[in-house]
């Protein structure tokens, strides 16, 4: 929209205002030019009411085309859910398991198979997948070096005590040595104290299952830490704190490796590590990390994935894919990387045993009768996806035998209850909509008197009080509106007719107008006539939306010749006030139009205005000077007179 802003000011000095007639001046011309100025604000108002208009009229265009998009959309590919304009929606079905529990309802197609499936699942589908064979982090020994006693008397020193962190399976407890505890009699800290002191708190914070080991060599005695849970595999020891290095261990070892480390900690042999996977070649040096290698795999067309846990110390390499055709298959050609984490015991010359691999398998199952397979647990028959989830639980006889599987039972039928709330909603919907528009055409203009506000109103104002003042004067701005009457009255007629097809109307399926005439055509809903409809006559009902002249077609027909957003085909409203979803439609719209030549009557106005002040200060001030003259000439004439 365009503005004009008025140059008008009635305090504007450009002479000598009264200094010699004793005149208010500036007074005197703001009342000359009151009536130029009353034009000037008559224009401004009805341009504010025009904008209000816009706005008013934008609004019922978004309200319309709300209601159309949810409930009509018929644009290519639109979803039919919520969709009253789509046969396919009225078509929905929905699948339960009514008995058995290996099988689970991922979607329902339209015109899905309503025929019972009793499905038995004989075997699941599951990936290939090879697993670590040994503990890939060794021996769980954390190994040190020699104790340095000077430097664990310095940080006491400084500290008052020494301190460090272990954590088995990620449970921290902090060792502690104080100064008294490993002082002999003589006052002097001893490697065999210090070592008694350690042992004596790891075993105490530890109860036995880490132990502290020493060994001696040439007199030199080294220490080293280690898990002792009977031989069973997968714990975690690990150091933190700087303090440890003056007990040869180095901070943020560890019992296990991670992600973060090189290759070469692995104890691998050799600086290069080559291999191919399923056909897919990689290599590696001794430089890189676990990290590198599983990412590596993971994003390459191997069609596997890497993975390490710490949990277990062991890595697994499986199909992304499931089924019997989907393998792994493994050739080293320089290093020893892969045979080292998945065993050397299961390569032959390179090449990895197929007998190492859990085979993938296809999904067995029966469906009322017939035995078929899938490479996947999840697949749709008949319209409707299953999700295998577990392998059918055997029957047995009184002796013990197999003899059956118990079958899992999928029943399917139309989402009546979908369509049920579906149209209770486009009921309530509809009635927010014309309460809304008739909120526009009823409202009578009762507070005429409060016009716009002027630029010298708005100054003596509170916002508060021009927020009250402007609340009564958008008041009936749109009161009978002929374009949004007659929306509203063409609705309601399509309502109350049926299509070409159908037999019945929307008063047969429980929907009518109220009764009430406040309610001014407001729909209400017998929720028991439109379940009964909709469970033994749903055709009908699918006809009376659908069908030829059905209501989709004429409500969407209605809704599009008042309030469509198109810079082509624009509908009547939009035509009128542009829609705010449309640049385009704004400018080339009829109140826009209109707005303008408002902005121009106005600029012409104030150009009058400025001339008109212009014209009387010059008047003004050519008054002054001539009294100022005859003042100088009476002054002298008086002198004379004097003598």
């Amino acid at each position: 929209m365009s503005s004009v802003n008025s140059t008008s000011s009635v305090s504007s000095n450009n002479g000598f205002s009264g200094m010699i007639s004793g005149m208010d001046t500036d007074q005197l011309v703001e009342k000359l030019l009151s009536g130029t100025q009353s034009k000037i604000d008559k224009q401004k108002a009805i341009k504010t009411q025009t904008e209000w208009k816009i706005e008013n009229y934008r609004d019922v265009i978004t309200q319309i085309n709300s209601f159309s998009s949810k409930y009509f959309n018929t644009a290519f590919g639109a979803s039919a859910k919520n969709n009253l304009a789509s046969s396919a929606f009225f078509n929905a079905m929905t699948s339960r398991v009514t008995s058995g529990s290996a099988v689970k309802i991922t979607s329902t197609a339209a015109g899905a198979t309503t025929e019972d499936m009793n499905i038995i699942v004989k075997q699941l589908a599951s990936k290939a997948k090879l697993s670590s064979s040994v503990n890939v982090s060794g021996e769980s020994v954390l190994k040190g070096g020699k104790i340095d006693v000077d430097a664990i008397k310095s940080i006491i020193d400084s500290q008052g005590e020494f301190t460090f962190t272990l954590s088995l399976d990620g449970a921290q407890k902090s060792i502690t040595l104080k100064k008294e505890d490993i002082t002999n009699a003589s006052g002097e800290i001893t490697e065999d104290a210090v070592l008694d002191a350690l042992e004596k708190d790891i075993s105490q914070k530890f109860g036995g299952y880490v132990k502290l080991n020493t060994t001696e060599t040439d007199g030199v005695k080294n220490v080293s830490l280690a898990v002792d849970f009977n031989g069973e595999a997968g714990h975690e020891l690990k150091v933190t704190g700087s303090n440890a290095s003056a007990l040869g261990l180095e901070p943020g070892a560890s019992t296990r490796i991670s992600t973060s480390s090189k290759l070469s900690s692995l104890g691998l042999t050799g600086d290069n590590f080559s291999f191919e996977i399923n056909g897919e070649k990689f290599e590696f040096t001794k430089d890189n990390t676990v990290a590198d290698v599983i990412s590596a795999i993971n994003k390459s067309d191997a069609g596997v994935k890497l993975s390490y846990s710490s949990i277990s110390d062991s890595f697994s390499i499986e199909a992304t894919e499931s089924g019997s055709k989907y393998g792994i298959n493994i050739t080293e050609t320089s290093g020893d990387f892969l045979s080292k984490i998945f065993g050397a015991d299961n390569f032959t010359d390179g090449v990895l045993n197929q007998s190492a691999v859990k085979a993938g398998t296809d999904a067995l199952v029966s469906i009322n009768g017939t035995e078929f397979s899938r490479t996947s647990n999840n697949f749709t028959v008949d319209g409707i996806s299953l999700q295998l989830t577990a392998v059918s639980a055997s029957k047995y006889d009184a002796s013990g035998n197999v003899i059956g599987y118990e079958e899992t039972t999928v029943s399917t039928e139309r989402d009546t209850e979908a369509v049920f709330e579906t149209i209770k909603s486009f009921v309530e919907e509809y009635n927010k909509m014309i309460e809304k528009l008739n909120g526009y055409v009823d409202a009578e203009p009762t507070y005429r008197k409060y016009a716009p506000l002027t630029d010298a109103q708005r100054a003596d104002m509170t916002d508060k009080q021009i927020e009250l003042w402007e609340e009564k004067s958008k008041q009936g701005l749109l009161y009978r509106d002929p374009t949004i009457r007659n929306f509203l009255q063409d609705m309601r007629s399509a309502l109350y007719t049926r299509s070409n097809t159908s037999s019945v109307a929307l008063y047969n399926i429980g929907i009518e107008t109220s009764s009430n005439k406040d309610d001014k055509g407001k729909l209400v809903i017998d929720e028991d006539a439109l379940r009964e409809a909709l469970n033994n006559n749903m055709e009908e009902v699918e006809k009376l939306f659908t069908g030829e002249n059905g209501l989709a077609e004429k409500l969407t027909d209605i809704m599009d010749e008042t309030a469509k957003v198109s810079a082509a085909t624009p509908g009547e409203l939009v035509r009128m006030a542009g829609a705010k979803e449309s640049k385009a439609t704004q400018t080339q719209s009829t109140l826009a139009a209109e707005l303008k030549r408002i902005d121009d009557r106005i600029s012409l106005l104030n150009t009058r205005y400025n001339k008109e002040k212009d014209r009387y200060w010059k008047q003004f001030n050519a008054m002054e000077s001539i009294i100022s003259n005859y003042s100088s000439q009476s002054a002298y004439l008086g002198q004379q007179f004097t003598y």
